[in-house]
């Protein structure tokens, strides 16, 4: 009997060990290619249940430090991401960088990438502050982060509340507590260093409008602004339903997809759009009142005047507000990087700031690409999974149509650019650009950016 049972108990510890070694073999490329069954079952999509307040959320008004607030952000993340611990072999030099300062292992789990970090200089002399987009995480800035720790800045991100999980973490949140984070997030740099940038993808960029523009007076350590994409209005004049939608029982979703990309959510809720649009309406819409701030700032801002999630018109009408506001010798200094038609720019705006409309030659990179989409501006070409040669796709506007879908994915002859109606009905099926083709000509104009207002 005794040795019938230590036979169970050998069997079991090998079915264990087996089981173990094939969830060991999962990682974050292996299950690209379980979208199907990963669309129909949710399985990434919904967070971890975690008692307790403390172990979900933070709580800003008791942060002490940004290192405080680094270490609770990136334990949120491991509790309540379901892919927390799974292996991803995307190797950014950012990654080498915090591995070696946190003695990690050389492949990075998904928490490891997503979560808020810090590259720190040894002085306390300048920083930059970056602020992702709506449902993105700071793995949008890996590839900047590098070129401004070699600027000799300190570099921070934060990871904004419902990000770096599961998109089911967007169905209750709010942009007031995005708002209460950067406010945080900036507020604490600008105590900690003596000059201060800070820069914002999309959403992070009307956070950073919105946090100046509430202020008669901002801190002179604020040297200047940069905006990837920054978040105005909606391209779809029918944004502003979101809110409405989301009232309605057990509607809550506009896009389920199969949450394969570790660093940015694939599935979107209505609350989502409906918080975005509340956000944005307080930086150029109804909302902005009379009493909205403009200061004398200088702004790098970087728009595709395709972009089919942001309304770059709007953008523009913005930029030339706030321009307007400052003195001619700060005017000077700003920039705005223009991938588009320069016969469409506001003509004024070529008086107040310089513009770069850079030109595609035939051997270069970008002589394969369509039109910059708008999650591609902070990307270098080079990235391990949004770059030319990462295996990620982004080929969420086929989620409805299966076979398109599929193509976009596994065809060897696929396009790159953004989700224009054009784009869409080419015979090729279309892969949305996640990487900006003219990203050294841009880094090249942020150096002259902050040599002219340091």
């Amino acid at each position: 009997m005794m040795k019938i049972a230590n036979k169970y108990t050998i069997l079991l510890l090998w079915l264990v060990s087996t089981l173990s070694f094939a969830q060991g073999q999962q990682d974050c490329l292996s299950i690209q290619d379980d979208y199907v069954s990963l669309i129909e079952s949710g399985k990434y999509r919904f967070a971890n249940e975690v008692e307790g307040e403390l172990l979900a959320n933070i709580d800003f008004k008791k942060l002490s430090s940004y290192q405080e607030y680094l270490t609770n952000a990136y334990q949120v993340v491991v509790n309540k991401n379901p892919r927390a611990n799974m292996p991803c072999p995307i190797v950014t030099e950012t990654y080498q960088q915090l591995a070696k300062k946190n003695l990690w292992s050389k492949t990075p789990k998904i928490s490891q990438l997503v979560a808020p970090f810090e590259l720190t200089q040894n002085n306390n002399d300048k920083a930059i502050l970056l602020i992702h987009g709506l449902t993105d995480s700071p793995f949008s800035f890996h590839d900047l982060s590098q070129f401004f720790y070699q600027q000799g800045f300190t570099v921070r991100t934060l990871l904004l509340p419902g990000h770096g999980v599961a998109p089911s973490e967007l169905l209750n949140t709010d942009y007031q507590a995005w708002q209460q984070a950067a406010t945080f997030a900036i507020d604490q740099t600008l105590n900690d260093y003596q000059q201060v940038y800070l820069g914002g993808l999309s959403t992070g960029g009307a956070l950073i409008f919105n946090y100046l523009m509430q202020q008669k007076q901002v801190d002179e350590k604020i040297k200047g602004l940069f905006m990837w994409s920054p978040a105005t209005k909606a391209k779809s004049d029918l944004a502003w339903l979101a809110q409405y939608i989301d009232g309605i029982p057990f509607v809550d979703w506009i896009d389920l997809d199969a949450d394969i990309d570790f660093a940015k959510y694939e599935s979107f809720p209505y609350n989502a759009g409906a918080q975005v649009h509340a956000l944005m309406n307080l930086v150029v819409g109804e909302g902005a009142n009379a009493s909205r701030q403009m200061h004398d700032i200088p702004l790098f801002v970087v728009a595709s005047e395709h972009d089919q999630t942001i309304d770059t018109a709007h953008t523009l009408q913005l930029v030339q507000q706030w321009q307007l506001a400052s003195p001619q010798e700060q005017m000077k200094k700003s920039v705005l990087i223009y991938y588009g038609d320069n016969n469409k720019l506001p003509k004024k705006l070529v008086d107040v700031m310089e513009v770069i409309v850079p030109e595609c030659s035939a051997e270069s990179l970008c002589n394969e690409i369509f039109d910059v989409a708008h999650i591609a501006t902070t990307n270098s070409p080079d990235n391990p999974h949004y770059g030319v040669n990462g295996q990620y796709r982004n080929c969420g506007h086929y989620v409805t149509d299966a076979p398109r879908y599929k193509a976009c994915k596994h065809n060897k002859q696929v396009i790159k650019g953004e989700v224009t109606a054009m784009n869409l009905t080419r015979d090729l099926p279309m892969q949305r650009l996640t990487y900006n083709p003219y990203y050294q000509e841009m880094l090249e104009a942020m150096t002259t950016f902050l040599k002219a207002t340091k």
